[in-house]
C-alpha cells in the first residue's frame, strides 16, 4: 500500500467538501480545486449544520485544505501526478474530464472516482487513464446530517476496482472499506449498475407504499398500521415503506431518470421504472388535491401555512420537493402562503424573493387568520406540538405523515394525511 501525503480533490458538491474534510483529518495536505463562490454555495445549504462548515472553515485555516479556482484546473494537470487523486464527476465539464485524462500519465496516480453517470460511464473513463489504479466509489452511503462521519458508520459502501483485487492498494479505499458493515468489490461497470439498481429499488419501495396508501384511504385503513405489520416480514423490512409525498433530492431522481435511458438506449422495456416516475410525480400534487376537495374548490385567496421544505426530514435542500409544485399550484388560486422552515430557509429567499404571495415566518404556530395547515416535513428535534394546535383547530393536510397515531387522536381539527385520517 503506498501512502500519499498529499491529496487532490476536483469537485464543489457536498460530497467533495466532506471528501476533503475526511482527508485533511486523516492528516493530509488537500489540494482542493473547485470555483471558491460554488464551493460558499454549497455550504450556504448546510448552515443547520454547524460541524461541516465549522470543519471545513478549521481545516482551511490551518492550511491543511488548499483551494484553486476551476480557472487554474487545467493548468495545474501537470503537478497533479503520481498522488492521491479523486475525481467528482457531476461537477466537471466535459472538456476539463478530457484534458484531466490527457494529462494524466502516471501510471503510479491512485484515482478515485464518485458520482453518477449512465452505466458504463465510469468504467469508459478508468479505461482511458494510464494509471490501473482507479477505483470508483459512489455516495450511496452518504445521509444528510451525518457528514464526514458517515464514512465511519456506513450499511454498505460498494467500490469498483480497474484492477482486480486492487483496493488494498489505496490507503483511503481501504480505510472506507474497514469501516463498513458490509462492503462489496467488484468491476467498475459492475459497481455502476449495482449503484443504479439499488437507488431504483428504494424507489420502488417508496412508489409502492403510496400506491397501496390509496388503496387505503379508500378501505379506511390506517397505513401506519400496514407499513408496521409488513415491516416487520424479514424478508421485506422498514426501510424505504413509509407512505407520504414520494421522493425528491438530486440523486433518487436523476439516477432513475438515467436507468430510464439506459433502457431505452438498449430497446429493453421498463414497465415497473415508468410505474416509480408516474407515482412519484403525482403524488407530490396529492395532497393539494385533498385541500381542494375539503372546501369543494373554494380555495381562492385563502391562507395556509406549509411546515417544511426539504426533500426528506433533516435535508438542508429542496431539490425535487414536493414543496414547489404546491406552492405552484396554491398561487394559481392566488392563496397566500406561509413557510415556517428549519434548513432551507436561505434557500427560498434566494428561489422566491420577489414571490408577494410568499411570507417566511420563524414561528410554526402562527396560525392566526390560517385557513389550513400544510405538513411538508418536520425536521425540529421535539415533535410538533399538539397542545398549540388545538388553540385553532384549523384542517391539517400532512404530505409525509408525521403526526403520530396519538397526535391525530388528540387534534381537535379536521387531518388529512397519506393513508390515513382522522
Amino acid at each position: 500500500m503506498k501512502i500519499h501525503d498529499s491529496a487532490y480533490i476536483i469537485g464543489t458538491n457536498h460530497e467533495a467538501i466532506n471528501a476533503g474534510i475526511l482527508l485533511a483529518s486523516l492528516g493530509k495536505n488537500v489540494h482542493f480545486f473547485g470555483q471558491q463562490n460554488t464551493i460558499n454555495d454549497t455550504l450556504s445549504h448546510y448552515r443547520f449544520d454547524p460541524q461541516i462548515n465549522a470543519l471545513w472553515s478549521l481545516y482551511v485555516n490551518a492550511k491543511k485544505i488548499h483551494h484553486y479556482n476551476c480557472n487554474d484546473l487545467i493548468n495545474s494537470f501537470n503537478q497533479v501526478q503520481a498522488g492521491l487523486i479523486w475525481l467528482f464527476i457531476d461537477d466537471i465539464d466535459d472538456e476539463t474530464l478530457k484534458a484531466f485524462i490527457h494529462h494524466q500519465n502516471s501510471p503510479h496516480s491512485q484515482i478515485i472516482l464518485s458520482g453518477m453517470g449512465t452505466i458504463g460511464t465510469m468504467q469508459a473513463i478508468a479505461n482511458q487513464l494510464v494509471s490501473k489504479w482507479v477505483y470508483y466509489l459512489p455516495f450511496i452511503f452518504m445521509k444528510d446530517g451525518a457528514n464526514f462521519n458517515s464514512f465511519y458508520q456506513s450499511d454498505l459502501v460498494i467500490i469498483g476496482e480497474k484492477t482486480p483485487n486492487s483496493v488494498t492498494q489505496c490507503e483511503i479505499v481501504s480505510l472506507i472499506k474497514s469501516q463498513a458493515k458490509k462492503c462489496q468489490i467488484n468491476t467498475i461497470k459492475t459497481i455502476e449498475f449495482a449503484r443504479s439498481s439499488i437507488m431504483a429499488m428504494l424507489a420502488t419501495r417508496v412508489s409502492f407504499i403510496n400506491e397501496i396508501a390509496r388503496l387505503a384511504d379508500k378501505e379506511d385503513i390506517n397505513i401506519k398500521e400496514i407499513e408496521k405489520i409488513i415491516g416487520s416480514d424479514s424478508r421485506i423490512g422498514s426501510a424505504y415503506l413509509g407512505a407520504g409525498w414520494g421522493f425528491g433530492g438530486k440523486s433518487l431522481p436523476n439516477e432513475l431518470h438515467l436507468l430510464k435511458q439506459q433502457f431505452d438506449a438498449q430497446h429493453v422495456k421498463s414497465n415497473v421504472l415508468n410505474a416509480v416516475l408516474m407515482i412519484n410525480e403525482d403524488q407530490k400534487e396529492l395532497i393539494f388535491r385533498k385541500f381542494w376537495r375539503y372546501f369543494n374548490g373554494f380555495i381562492e385567496q385563502k391562507t395556509v401555512m406549509i411546515w417544511g421544505a426539504g426533500y426528506r426530514t433533516g435535508a438542508g435542500l429542496s431539490t425535487n420537493s414536493a414543496i414547489h409544485p404546491l406552492l405552484k399550484l396554491l398561487w394559481s388560486y392566488d392563496i397566500k402562503t406561509v413557510l415556517y422552515l428549519s434548513n432551507t430557509k436561505s434557500e427560498f429567499q434566494q428561489i422566491y424573493e420577489n414571490q408577494s404571495l410568499l411570507q417566511i415566518t420563524d414561528n410554526p404556530y402562527q396560525l392566526n387568520h390560517i385557513d389550513g395547515l400544510f405538513i411538508i416535513n418536520w425536521s425540529e428535534l421535539n415533535p410538533p406540538n399538539i397542545h398549540e394546535l388545538n388553540k385553532y383547530s384549523i384542517p391539517i393536510f400532512d404530505a409525509k405523515n408525521i403526526l403520530s397515531n396519538k397526535d391525530i387522536a388528540q387534534l381537535t381539527g379536521d387531518y388529512f394525511g397519506i393513508g390515513q385520517k382522522k
